[in-house]
């Protein structure tokens, strides 16, 4: 290890302490000695006045502070920061955030690190949750480990890709959207579909699917509210189904049914006001399902086939309302 010459592009406690260490190596632990060698380290280039009556360490760090090329240090490590980014494939974490501390030089402004971590990771999923957790945080560690943690998190156990599987929990009743290897009655006397048990079971079992044939697209992409797709009953391979023409068997609403031969697809809609313009569908969002120009609803109405009851769901076209809204959960 070589004395390292002091030539202001470096932090000046940083370089006092590689000093420090130097010395210690050496054998060289009487602090005057040692200040006396760190003194002539400095770049001749680098004039500090009174410089032969600095005694301590802190008085040195304190002058090179002062002088205008710990200015320029500090304006060069910003401008580093406002253009750093965090690229997951090619480095860790770890290593990312032990840079970014170190161009994080006289920054106290916890606002200001937050800003520029947030702009360091184009992803929306961590944007948005980075933002929601360190909101009245301003404990620069802390923001630190929540950054790691946000980032670091399996974004699959959280958005919904095509091919998940998922359940839909009706919010105003807290049933599940089902299907059942049973048919209507009445209307199309295709296979029924209704707000089921309070605790999924096999009937309340969905895959998103895509309804872009691309393999790849189909199978790795995260959903967004922009998508079209078919939720495929996983117990029987039916698709979801709104008719335009045959009625419900209780309400006489637009029947809702699960078919094999036939297919619309559904969008997404966000119903969470607070936060409408987020891209990605994820687990307990609130939604409510579109198909065609009808929206899937459910309510306490019930219909009876044999000896068992079904609560109604429905297809309507009016104004959507509480009894249109399910919470997504990952199954």
């Amino acid at each position: 290890m070589d004395l390292p010459k002091y030539t202001g592009t470096i932090h000046p406690e940083e370089w006092v302490k590689q000093v420090q260490i130097y010395c210690y190596l050496k054998g060289i632990e009487n602090e005057e000695n040692i200040i006396k060698f760190s003194k002539l380290m400095i770049d001749s280039t680098i004039i500090i006045p009174n410089v032969n009556e600095i005694n301590s360490f802190e008085e040195l760090i304190k002058a090179l502070k002062l002088h205008s090329t710990f200015s320029i240090y500090k304006n060069s490590c910003k401008r580093k920061l406002q253009l750093i980014k965090y690229i997951p494939e090619q480095e860790d974490v770890t290593t990312f955030l032990a840079t970014f501390r170190s161009l994080c030089v006289e920054i106290s402004d916890h606002k200001e690190i937050i800003t520029m971590l947030i702009n360091s990771y184009s992803n929306y999923f961590f944007k948005d949750e980075f933002i929601k957790r360190v909101e009245g945080i301003n404990s620069v560690d802390e923001i630190f480990k929540i950054f790691s943690e946000v980032v670091t998190f399996d974004e699959s156990k959280i958005i919904i890709k095509f091919g998940t599987s998922i359940a839909l929990k009706h919010v105003a009743t807290g049933k599940y959207l089902s299907s059942y290897n049973v048919n209507y009655l009445t209307g199309s006397g295709q296979r029924v579909v209704f707000a089921g048990e309070e605790l999924p079971d096999r009937n309340a079992l969905w895959h998103v699917t895509c309804n872009n044939t691309n393999h790849n697209y189909q199978h790795y992409q995260h959903c967004t509210y922009d998508d079209s797709f078919y939720l495929t009953h996983k117990e029987t391979g039916n698709k979801l189904y709104i008719s335009t023409t045959h009625k419900s068997p209780t309400t006489g609403q637009l029947e809702v049914s699960c078919r094999n031969n036939e297919a619309r697809s559904l969008n997404w809609i966000n119903t969470n006001t607070t936060n409408n313009n987020a891209p990605y569908v994820k687990a307990k969002d609130v939604i409510a399902l579109k198909c065609g120009i009808s929206i899937f609803r459910s309510h306490d109405f019930t219909f009876t086939i044999g000896n068992k009851t079904f609560q109604e769901v429905v297809g309507h076209n009016e104004r959507i309302g509480g009894n249109d809204e399910w919470q997504i959960e990952i199954v």
